[in-house]
């Protein structure tokens, strides 16, 4: 899995990974799951349904973790799996400077630009 972070990968990765494992768990009885179904629509489906997910292999990890030893999960069971493991990290966002005391100079030429409007919507 590549990316700058091993937690992390592109989500078609993160897809290759799952099914790989799944495929090596459950053998014939997953990979029989979708032989008369197309494999991008497959594909297309489950990176749907298990979004970010599949970008970051804590979450993965936990829900392969969690396999029903009698079944294959479906999408939607995965996805499940996965809200129950580890969170997703969130990068923190940059905080913008705020100032509360205005810039007279910004106010006054604001205020004179919205006087104009006025009067040029007034006539």
């Amino acid at each position: 899995m590549s990316s700058s972070s091993p937690e992390f990968c592109q989500a078609d990765e993160g897809l290759d990974y799952v099914f790989a494992r799944l495929s090596a768990i459950y053998g014939a009885t997953f990979t029989r799951h979708w032989e008369s179904v197309d494999p991008d629509l497959v594909r297309a489906t489950w990176t749907d349904i298990c979004g970010r997910f599949l970008t970051y292999r804590p979450s993965m990890d936990y829900a392969l973790e969690h396999l029903d030893s009698a079944f294959p999960p479906s999408a939607l069971q995965f996805r499940d799996s996965c809200r129950k493991g580890p969170p997703i990290p969130v990068p923190e966002r940059q905080q913008i400077p705020f100032s509360a005391k205005p810039n007279p100079d910004a106010r006054r030429r604001g205020l004179e630009a919205l006087r104009e409007l006025q009067a040029k919507w007034a006539n």
